[in-house]
């Protein structure tokens, strides 16, 4: 089943055990040209976790951060921008079975002809787990299309992280999100 909200405030946990272990995937409109985007905007209402509000500026920090390493700007108004910018973080609740079996083979003992069936049992056994992905969006503002998106994610653990680990463990994921950004580079 799918949710676009954490039930419990693990966000930070997300893809927070650190980037290491995160499955990235990038797409993006091979017919724009990243070289004219200079400026971006944070697309209003498309930027939201459903974490709070501590969640969501570190992440935002994050993805400004990586934006304005690869040179683009942040327009005092998105009237002024080029890319738009938003992000998602959905999870997907998954269940693994493993069975294991045990018991003996029926067969003959010797030369006495022995001849049956053997006996045993198995036992299946369910893990439950959830996955958590980081979605970053990159909109051209002028044609109001999609032209970048990188995904991120990862199965999700929990433990007790500082404020300080939690916005480090973000950092580390926005950026192995945002490695391909801009295509080609």
């Amino acid at each position: 089943m799918k949710k676009n909200l954490f039930a419990t405030g693990a966000v930070a946990l997300m893809l927070a055990a650190c980037s290491s272990g995160i499955d990235t995937n990038s797409d993006w409109d091979p017919s724009a040209d990243f070289s004219a985007y200079q400026t971006y905007a944070w697309v209003e209402g498309a930027y939201t976790s459903g974490y709070g509000d501590l969640v969501d500026t570190r992440l935002q920090s994050a993805v400004e951060a990586n934006l304005n390493a690869k040179g683009l700007r942040k327009a005092t108004r998105a009237a002024d921008a080029d890319l738009g910018v938003g992000f998602q973080v959905t999870t997907e609740d998954r269940t693994t079975y493993q069975t294991v079996s045990s018991g003996w083979p029926g067969g003959y003992y010797g030369g006495y002809g022995y001849g049956g069936w053997g006996g045993g049992s198995s036992t299946t056994y369910a893990s439950n787990y959830t996955d958590g992905s980081l979605i970053i969006g990159l909109f051209d503002l002028g044609s109001k299309q999609m032209v970048w998106q990188g995904v991120g994610t990862k199965t999700l653990s929990s433990g007790d992280q500082s404020p300080e680990e939690r916005a480090e463990n973000i950092n580390e994921a926005v950026a192995k999100v945002m490695e391909s950004y801009p295509p080609g580079s």
